[in-house]
């Protein structure tokens, strides 16, 4: 009878354990480093829960610091900059990774909206620049 209630047991937490699937996806910087990785378990009721190991999704230019996010993304991040100094030329670039210029948006604002979804999944790279400054990033497309 112990033998029974043993195995039920634990066929029933087998069967628990395998109705969650995990996820890892990572980020990485224009030098291949990874900068994030983030781990999303979803239950069997379909609920998400994620877990984040982030060194670093940021870079700074001065006094100031480029942010973005989600990388990875579905098609839209954005380009976030702290103390954006509006009187120099601001602005990016978007490339494929065989270099093809896709698309280029002045900076105006803190908080720029970037819409790659109509590119294929994939790496693509791009180049913030502020004044004669540029930070470069890699950006994964889901």
């Amino acid at each position: 009878m112990k033998k029974t209630i043993y195995i039920l047991f634990i066929s029933l937490l087998c069967s628990v354990i395998h109705s969650q699937a995990q996820t890892v996806s990572f980020s990485y910087d224009d030098d291949g480093n990874m900068k994030e990785r983030k781990l999303v378990v979803v239950g069997p009721t379909g609920v998400k829960a994620s877990h984040k190991d982030s060194v670093s999704v940021s870079d700074e230019i001065g006094e100031q610091k480029i942010t973005i996010y989600p990388n990875p993304t579905r098609g839209m991040f954005q380009v976030a900059i702290k103390i954006m100094d509006n009187k120099q030329k601001n602005y990016f670039r978007l490339y494929s990774l065989s270099g093809a210029y896709l698309q280029e948006k002045n900076i105006t604002s803190e908080s720029t909206n970037i819409d790659i979804s109509r590119y294929p999944a994939g790496a693509y790279l791009l180049d913030v620049f502020l004044g004669d400054k540029v930070s470069r990033w890699k950006v994964i497309k889901q």
